[in-house]
């Protein structure tokens, strides 16, 4: 696909060529509705206005949301008959969507497109309407319910989508910018998201080390109660509250009322303050094995970890929990009995052990629970890849062809999520005097100033730009 002109291209976002401000691109929604009348007339698709370099990029967009859209919801006021007519009505539209699009990209790839077509194909951005600001890109319809099963998991997205995440988007040939172009694609989503995944690593293995080691209950004033194990902690805490909320907020914001109800102390072993922050590393660790990015899912090899860990939160929520509830009402009335019957036994734990009496209670308790975890895993994992693990020999769908493709959505949201210039907590602290900025005055109707994307861009290249660069190089020279 052919690059702007220099004068057209913004090097704030060098990861791929920026659209002409100067050319509107054809709406998506308008283009469904016209497929959807050649289709139903059994005509070819028809001829749209689009650039002939972004003519790929827009067809995968019409077709695709034409498919979502043979998808409404279900009007039970409708008779049966009308119910039977309309879903046939639909599957048949739906199947003849999916098979022209299967078709444009079969000649559309014996074209033999490198990576960074088929990226800017993925990432190009197309309008909704005519005059509207919402922006649609064939990556982001990968998140959504209804999406073409054949071309979600068509092989060529995979290598694309998984190239993406080792080496980040391919850089254009703007030569004014291109050493930085190159610099800032060696922090690849891969290397973002390792970053994000060590300050989680590290906030657990601190917490840990408070609960493990808390202060000591010293009433002088000379005492310094927050060091910087303590200040570290909240800092992670605060950064991550801050942030888009993710599956570990509720981790971030136990902790960090843990400290906040105790100020201008520390939370002491035996208060509700310190039980949050037992609650909070057990969340947390718990959370670092979903697949909900950053996740240690993702760290080396997401094809095999990713299906596993799909399986395992669909187990959970499709056998485990209902099996749970069923239960239930005998599981309460056998734990009374029991608790009855041994009213009369005490058990004294042995007070050697330096750390808390609920430090002891709440680290046995996730010993517990880890084990239960693991014997409910092995249990899912052997059951279902006994099922399809000699039927097909795709990594991605070892533990069944629709767990496959959970996983791979949800990898491909890690992907899109960590593409460009992302500030991960802590990181994410820098730029905020930036924003609160741009805030205010926009508050007073002062413009933006083209300088403070500059500076963001400077700050993201002096931070997660330089360690993102070190991690992704050592990955590379590693070839991991």
């Amino acid at each position: 696909m052919s690059a702007p002109p220099p004068d057209q291209q913004d090097e704030g976002c060098p990861l791929l060529p920026q659209r002409s401000l100067r050319r509107r691109r054809p709406a998506v929604f308008p283009a469904v509705g016209r497929l959807k009348d050649a289709i139903a007339a059994n005509r070819d698709i028809p001829e749209f206005d689009v650039h002939p370099g972004e003519r790929m990029a827009f067809l995968t967009l019409v077709h695709i949301h034409l498919y979502r859209s043979c998808f409404p919801p279900t009007d039970r006021s409708k008779d049966l008959t009308s119910l039977w007519t309309s879903a046939k009505d639909i599957a048949s539209l739906a199947n003849d969507t999916e098979n022209r699009l299967l078709v444009l990209w079969s000649e559309y790839l014996d074209t033999n497109p490198p990576l960074q077509e088929i990226q800017s194909v993925l990432w190009s951005e197309f309008p909704s309407q005519p005059e509207s600001v919402q922006l649609l890109r064939v990556v982001d319809s990968f998140f959504a319910d209804n999406v073409p099963p054949a071309f979600l998991t068509q092989p060529i997205i995979q290598a694309t989508m998984m190239a993406t995440w080792r080496m980040g988007l391919r850089c254009s040939d703007d030569s004014r910018h291109q050493g930085w172009q190159r610099f800032d694609t060696l922090t690849s989503p891969r290397a973002i998201h390792f970053l994000h995944l060590l300050g989680h690593l590290i906030f657990v293995g601190t917490l840990a080390h408070y609960l493990l080691y808390p202060p000591s209950f010293i009433t002088s004033f000379s005492y310094r109660w927050y060091g910087a194990r303590e200040t570290f902690i909240l800092v992670i805490a605060a950064s991550s509250l801050v942030a888009p909320w993710s599956i570990y907020s509720l981790s971030y914001l136990l902790a960090f009322l843990g400290f906040l109800l105790t100020l201008p102390s520390a939370p002491l072993p035996g208060s509700l303050a310190f039980t949050f922050l037992h609650m909070a590393l057990m969340v947390h660790v718990v959370s670092l094995h979903f697949p909900y990015p950053p996740s240690i899912v993702y760290l080396l090899y997401p094809s095999t970890f990713a299906p596993l860990s799909t399986l395992l939160i669909q187990g959970t929520l499709r056998i485990l929990l209902p099996t749970t509830v069923f239960i239930l009402p005998a599981l309460l009335l056998a734990s009374y009995l029991v608790s009855a019957s041994l009213a009369d036994s005490t058990f004294h734990p042995s007070n050697l052990n330096p750390a808390p009496m609920d430090t002891r209670a709440s680290f046995s308790l996730l010993f517990l629970l880890v084990i239960g975890l693991f014997l409910f895993a092995s249990f899912m994992s052997f059951s279902a890849a006994e099922m399809s693990i000699v039927t097909t020999g795709e990594p991605w769908d070892r533990y069944t062809p629709a767990v496959g493709k959970l996983a791979r959505k949800r990898f491909y949201c890690t992907v899109v999520r960590y593409t460009g210039r992302v500030f991960s907590p802590p990181f994410n602290l820098l730029p905020l005097p930036l924003i609160i900025l741009t805030f205010v005055r926009s508050m007073f109707g002062y413009p933006q100033v083209p300088i403070v994307k500059k500076v963001e861009i400077i700050i993201w290249r002096v931070s997660v730009g330089l360690l993102g660069a070190v991690v992704a190089s050592i990955w590379l020279w590693g070839s991991i």
